[in-house]
């Protein structure tokens, strides 16, 4: 195995430990991971030198002798900013190590590539003046809505019209910290075990809708990237042979039937009222609207098809419904249900759990900060959520 990966994997999940259990021992870490002692022992002086964790005493009861050492997340550290890009839209976050919220705001955006650098960078500077903290950055993710190599391209964003960009090299400069880049699927699986549903899970899939949809495979603890960062592309499972056209080109993909202009598409041609945006949707299934219930039903139907393949592939022990599929859980779930029933294998139906994302309506910008947070406490890794 690549010596830089292990590295990262260990300092990723030791990292993790502690901001889970604050005050655990380097004992219980290695307890807790089964990480040899000098792996341990050389990540939490690293992370020591570079501000992330504090030392402090640990008394422990019934026990003699000299306390042990407890490890917390530093408070004074720094600052980790978000920056989600979307199709209209750019959503920018500052947290601190903890995942704390202290400011959040979205901003709309025309989509010129030329100049996203002046954007984002202004962008950032007025959400980090907005937090009122004085503290440095120590890393900016920036979440994007396409296919992202290892090496930091941007493949292709079908709504955006972008195609083969060198995202790390264009976002250069946008803060004096470390930039880190990521396709938005992974990071906000990354998100959901970092602050969200799987915070204890090393397996699961993860599916979101929004401008698009996309995904992610978490194995073992850690995205699966593929041969090169682009696995993970679950919006183009084929669920209807010959099906409706899809943006990348081919017919029949779930992101033909569950993405916002989707949605919106198919409202327009059964004679609905043109919908202004996914909370347009929403409101007119609350309002009763058949048009729009029988679209979502459909679509629920669509999604227990897509559901029912992922754990029939991959028999997860959770399958994660993110984004916009979460915001619409009440109109979804009933189809999507009477499809899991009809399609998934019940031997491995009966061993997995579909679950809707929280943080999707409470906290939907957390993957930039993910990717962020991945990066700094990475150590030896990529500037490439991989």
């Amino acid at each position: 195995m690549n010596r830089s990966y292990l590295r990262r994997f260990h300092a990723s999940a030791i990292f993790h430990r502690i901001r889970l259990e604050p005050s655990i021992s380097q004992r219980e870490i290695i307890e807790r991971t089964g990480f040899d002692k000098s792996t341990v022992s050389s990540i939490v002086s690293r992370f020591a030198e570079m501000g992330l964790i504090e030392r402090q005493p640990k008394p422990e009861a019934n026990r003699r002798g000299r306390p042990s050492e407890g490890l917390q997340l530093s408070g004074n550290s720094g600052l980790l900013v978000g920056v989600q890009i979307e199709a209209e839209a750019v959503g920018f976050v500052v947290c601190g190590l903890d995942g704390a919220v202290m400011a959040s705001r979205i901003e709309p955006f025309n989509g010129d590539l030329e100049g996203i650098k002046t954007y984002v960078k202004a962008g950032i500077e007025a959400i980090v003046s907005a937090s009122g903290s004085r503290a440095p950055i120590m890393g900016v993710g920036v979440s994007l809505p396409g296919l992202v190599k290892r090496d930091g391209t941007l493949v292709h964003v079908p709504v955006l019209g972008w195609r083969d960009v060198d995202m790390l090299d264009r976002l250069k400069g946008i803060a004096e910290a470390p930039v880190f880049v990521g396709n938005d699927g992974k990071a906000a699986a990354m998100a959901e075990r970092m602050f969200g549903a799987c915070t204890d899970i090393d397996n699961f899939v993860y599916l979101f809708s929004g401008s698009g949809v996309g995904g992610a495979l978490f194995l073992d603890g850690e995205v699966y990237g593929g041969a090169n960062g682009l696995a993970g592309e679950l919006g183009h499972i084929k669920v209807v042979p010959q099906g409706r056209f899809c943006s990348c080109g081919a017919s029949g993909c779930l992101s033909a039937y569950l993405s916002e202009p989707a949605l919106a598409q198919e409202i327009e041609r059964l004679g609905g009222n043109v919908p202004n945006g996914f909370a347009s949707i929403l409101e007119g299934a609350a309002a009763g609207d058949e048009v729009v219930l029988n679209v979502l039903d459909h679509t629920g139907e669509v999604l227990g098809s897509a559901v029912s393949s992922l754990i029939n592939i991959f028999n997860p022990p959770i399958v994660l419904l993110g984004g916009n599929i979460a915001l619409a859980q009440p109109y979804l779930s009933v189809a999507m249900d009477r499809a899991l029933m009809r399609l998934a294998h019940p031997a491995m139906y009966s061993r997995s759990t579909v679950k809707f994302s929280e943080i999707s309506e409470g906290m939907p910008l957390l993957g930039g900060v993910a990717i962020a947070l991945d990066g700094v406490t990475s150590l030896d890794g990529s500037h490439v959520l991989q």
